[in-house]
């Protein structure tokens, strides 16, 4: 599962990069105030949440799709809203293409997670290392004092 969740993390960290980028560039070109902070807010959060899904948090993770969602639709209408130069929009437009594969790599994760059943769970492990058999019950053995070896 660790190793599904790589790609993911590593495209949300992408997302922050272009979102920070996108910020930069709008306030270079005199976009309003409000359209740099939103994308300069939308990139921290991007961070926080990619850590977070690093960790493992499923609850993230659901959320980050939810967000992902979100922002297929506002990056392109935040770039025709706001009066943007085109390497801004281009910016905007490439960061909506990076959320569209989050999403779906996202709800790809999210599928394979629920689709293992809870015994099959137990038995993975996120390390490299496989996983130890369980050992069998093995029965007690009885020890003999002196007292039972002379009768």
């Amino acid at each position: 599962m660790a190793g599904a969740l790589r790609p993911a993390v590593i495209l949300i960290a992408l997302a922050s990069i272009l979102f920070l980028l996108a910020g930069g560039l709008d306030a270079w070109h005199g976009a309003p105030d409000y359209a740099s902070i939103e994308s300069y807010l939308f990139g921290v959060v991007n961070l926080v949440v990619a850590v977070a899904i690093a960790r493992g948090n499923e609850r993230i993770l659901a959320l980050r799709m939810g967000l992902a969602a979100f922002f297929v639709v506002e990056r392109p209408v935040t770039a025709l809203v706001f009066p943007t130069p085109l390497d801004a929009a281009a910016v905007h437009v490439v960061t909506a293409v990076v959320e569209l594969v989050i999403l779906l790599s996202t709800l790809r994760i999210w599928h394979l997670g629920h689709s293992i059943g809870d015994a099959e769970l137990s038995m993975l492990s996120l390390t490299a290392e496989p996983a130890a058999p369980i050992p069998a019950a093995a029965e007690p053995r009885r020890v003999k004092n002196k007292k039972q070896k002379k009768k």
